[in-house]
This record gives C-alpha cells, structure tokens and sequence, in this order.
C-alpha cells in the first residue's frame, strides 16, 4: 500500500480534508478499512442538510470561498448547537478523484496552502505517518487537538498528541523543509512537538 518515503498518507489526508472542509466539523475521526478511509464525526446539522442536498455541496464551496475571501463576515451570535453525525467512506479512486480537484483549485489560487485548513492539517500529520513508513491506524481532532494513533515501520504502536499551537509548529517547519530543504527527525529536537507514547 506504502512505499518508503512516499507521500501516501499526506495525499490521502490531505484530499478528505479538503473534502471535509465545508462542513467544519466539531469532532473527527478517521481509520483506515483495508484500501479505503472512513471519516464520521459531528457537524452543524444545517452544513449537513446543505452538503448533502443536489447543489449543495457546490453552493457551500462557494460561500466557504467568499468567507475566506472576506466577502461575507462570520457572525458575531453564538455558535450553532445543533450538532448532526456524518460518515464518508473514500475509496482509493476517491482520493484520486479529490486530489486531482484540489490540484486544479490550488493552481487558480497560485498553488500557496491554506496553513489552518483542515486539509493541510491532516496533510501535516500525513507527513509525519510518511516520513517514520509508518500506517495509521486512527486519527481523532477536535476542535483543539489532534490525536494520532499508528504503526511505525517496524510495527510498533505509536501514538501523538498535538494541540493546536503544536500542530502550527510542525506545519511551520515542514513549510521550511520546501523552502530549504532541511526538515526535522522525530525522535530529536522535534519531541517538543511529539509527545510519543
């Protein structure tokens, strides 16, 4: 399924966010079942119905660009309570599918990542599965933290706690690493990040 050194899990992780991103969601969970990917978690019910209706999901890209745009102002009441659960299965034509559009989103915008969307936050922790050959075995965030469950290369249950600071960190030196060429190992001084069980 992996290569060593491949990009395998930041691809995939990356695509089900960029995918996930609309609903922003409260809670998350991700685990891999066999080839494909189950996403579930809780959402706001009205960004589900919206979703999941036949334009939905194109007229809710749309408003999530304009309010990143600053086109529309997010609203200043409370937050919407009203929580519904969600469940996707992506299959590995899936990811191929939803890598693809987020390439050709990325090109209009001149390729630069939105460092706090979902997308590249999975992405990061892709990274970090990638770069120890390792497979996940579960992925939970919430809003302020991201639990990493996974099999490094030799097999052996790893786990990552990284709050939201942490993760920006992480984030931060792998922008670094395109920029010029030198990235951090884990296990040295990283483990400021890390707090591997």
């Amino acid at each position: 399924m992996t290569e060593p050194g491949s990009a395998f899990h930041a691809r995939t992780l990356r695509a089900i966010g960029q995918d996930l991103a609309d609903l922003l969601p409260e809670n998350l969970a991700i685990e891999p079942s066999g080839e494909d990917f189950i996403a579930h978690g809780m959402c706001s019910r009205a960004r589900l119905k919206s979703a999941e209706s036949d334009q939905g999901l194109t007229g809710l890209r749309k408003f999530s660009a304009k309010l990143r745009a600053g086109i529309i102002k997010q609203s200043a009441r409370e937050p919407d309570l009203d929580l519904a659960p969600f469940s996707r299965t992506y299959h590995p034509v899936d990811i191929d599918r939803l890598d693809e559009e987020g390439k050709q989103r990325r090109i209009g915008v001149g390729g630069i990542p939105e460092i706090y969307s979902l997308g590249e936050r999975l992405r990061t922790i892709g990274k970090l599965v990638d770069s120890q050959n390792g497979r996940i075995i579960r992925i939970i965030k919430d809003l302020h933290h991201i639990i990493l469950e996974y099999r490094d290369s030799a097999g052996n249950p790893r786990k990552v706690e990284l709050d939201n600071t942490e993760l920006y960190r992480l984030q931060r030196s792998h922008a670094g690493e395109r920029s010029d060429g030198v990235g951090i190992e884990v296990g040295d001084e990283s483990n400021i990040f890390y707090k591997s069980q």
